[in-house]
Order: structure tokens, then C-alpha cells, then sequence
């Protein structure tokens, strides 16, 4: 994974962190997350415009923007599921680590990519650091939790969740290669919103205006940072294997350990720590590998 692709990747995870942080503060999830992709469309408009003209979209690369719509809508909706029925201890984890499992197994069956051993130790440790970072603690019953927890309906949402962050990273690295990611993401999120707003408007319509009158500025921000980070991710594809940044994205979860430890005074700081010193390590030799 070369410099320029690592350095995206980890500005556009402390950035993805940051959003999330904001938007966890919101009254009702997913009535934030829907004003911010409606920002995001508002705020991202021009640019779209300018690119649009220069820009000729093949079948594939339709193929590719309505598949990622898809994908995120249903990500963003298996995600909600799984927080209704699970803990974020073990939700977070089984879905964020799972993303990037799935992703180098069909990267190498699907696009025929090749690893090498320093990427695949790198990825290895991500995963681990994943797992180990939301563990509440070291005991031998706590390390078991998660996989004893796999037959329950929450694990299978957050599996879900996981399959979807590899499906649309495996669409989107073709995708980019396509059209150019400001039009491919915009498209994307034309998408993705006009999906979610069914469901949005049958089940929490009557959030939506107090949502925005109590987080007006996070809701603002979220918006203009969520579709940024993921182009930033989508020109890192375009420069780089799809498995390597799957996986060096996911240190955006130490980022998310800080503000938790710092800001929010959660518990588990140890395990926390020890998570981030893994996701960084395995960063480091996925950033060494080629």
C-alpha cells in the first residue's frame, strides 16, 4: 500500500470518527443520519455539477452506483436492527470486524488480487485489535462472548452490517475505476437517500423536526464530513488493493476508543488501549506491504 493511499485512508478515518462521534450525541439516530445525507447532497450539489458534464457513465458504472445505493441503504438499516436487538460491545466489533474479513476472502476469490504475507499479518491484526477493543474484559468468559453470542438475532444483524461494508467496498473499488468518484459518490448518495426515506418517514417522521431543532450545527457538519470521508476513501481505492484499505480504514476505530476514553469516560480503557496498539500495528504493515 503505497504513502499517498495510507495517509488518505488514515485522515479520512480520524475524520469518519470524528463525525461519528457528533453524531452519537443525536436524539434519534437515524433521524440525524438521514439530515445528514440530505446535507450531504445539498452541500455536495456544485461540485457534482462541474464534474458531471465531463463525465460518461457506462452500463458497468451504473451497474456499480445503483448496486453501492443499495448496499449502503441496506447498511445503514442492518446497523440500526442490530443496535435494537445487541450491545454495542458486541454489535460494534462482530460488524465492523467482519467487513474486513469478508472483503481480502472475496477480493481474492471475485477480483483475483494478490496478497502478500506482510498485508495478510497486517489485516490479521486489525481484526484482532477490532475484537479485542470492545472486550469488557480479559477473562477467558469475556474473550467467548462474542462467539457464543453468534446464535442470537443481534450477531446476525451485525454480520449483515459486515457483509454489506464488504459488498459495497468490493462495488466500489470497481466502480471508481469507472466513473470518477465525485459523480460516483454523489449518485451514490441520490440513492442511498431515496431509499432510506421510506423507512425514515413510516417510523420516525415525527423525529425529524425536533431532531433538527436540537442539532441543527452537528447535523451540518456530519453532513458535509460523511460524504467527504468516503470520497477520500474511493480516490484511496483507485490507488490501492480494496483489501488493504478495508482494513487500514477500520483505525478509525482507535480514533473512536480516544474519544470514548477522553471525552466520554466509557469503561474498559485497558482493553481499549491494547486494541488500538494492535489495529496500529497491523496499519503499519499493511502500509509496508505492496
Amino acid at each position: 500500500m503505497s504513502g499517498l493511499a495510507l495517509g488518505i485512508v488514515l485522515v479520512a478515518a480520524f475524520l469518519h470518527a470524528s463525525w461519528n462521534y457528533l453524531a452519537k450525541k443525536g436524539r434519534n439516530k437515524i433521524a440525524f443520519i438521514w439530515w445528514a445525507i440530505l446535507f450531504s447532497n445539498i452541500f455536495f450539489f456544485p461540485m457534482f455539477l462541474y464534474y458531471w458534464p465531463t463525465v460518461t457513465i457506462s452500463p458497468v458504472g451504473w451497474g456499480c452506483i445503483v448496486a453501492t445505493g443499495i448496499l449502503h441503504a441496506f447498511y445503514f438499516w442492518f446497523m440500526g436492527g442490530a443496535y435494537e436487538r445487541g450491545d454495542l460491545s458486541l454489535v460494534y466489533p462482530l460488524s465492523r470486524g467482519s467487513g474486513p474479513l469478508f472483503v481480502p476472502i472475496l477480493a481474492v476469490v471475485l477480483m483475483h488480487e494478490q496478497l502478500s504475507s506482510l498485508g495478510v499479518l497486517g489485516i490479521a491484526l486489525v481484526i484482532a485489535g477490532i475484537y479485542v477493543i470492545h472486550l469488557r474484559s480479559f477473562s477467558v468468559q469475556s474473550f467467548l462472548e462474542p462467539f457464543q453470542a453468534v446464535r442470537g438475532s443481534a450477531s446476525v444483524w451485525a454480520l449483515c452490517t459486515g457483509g454489506t461494508i464488504a459488498g459495497y467496498s468490493l462495488v466500489d473499488k470497481a466502480g471508481v475505476t469507472i466513473v470518477y468518484p465525485p459523480v460516483y459518490i454523489y449518485l451514490m448518495f441520490i440513492i442511498t437517500i431515496l431509499l432510506l426515506s421510506p423507512y425514515v418517514f413510516a417510523k420516525v417522521r415525527m423525529d425529524l423536526k425536533k431532531e433538527w431543532e436540537i442539532n441543527k450545527l452537528p447535523i451540518l457538519i456530519v453532513g458535509f464530513l460523511d460524504l467527504f470521508t468516503y470520497l477520500m476513501i474511493l480516490f484511496a481505492l483507485r490507488i490501492s488493493k480494496v483489501s488493504y484499505v478495508a482494513a487500514a480504514r477500520e483505525v478509525s476505530i482507535v480514533f473512536s476508543a480516544f474519544f470514548g476514553i477522553i471525552l466520554l469516560h466509557e469503561k474498559n480503557g485497558t482493553q481499549k488501549f491494547v486494541g488500538a496498539v494492535l489495529i496500529s500495528l497491523g496499519v503499519v504493515f499493511i502500509g509496508l506491504s505492496r
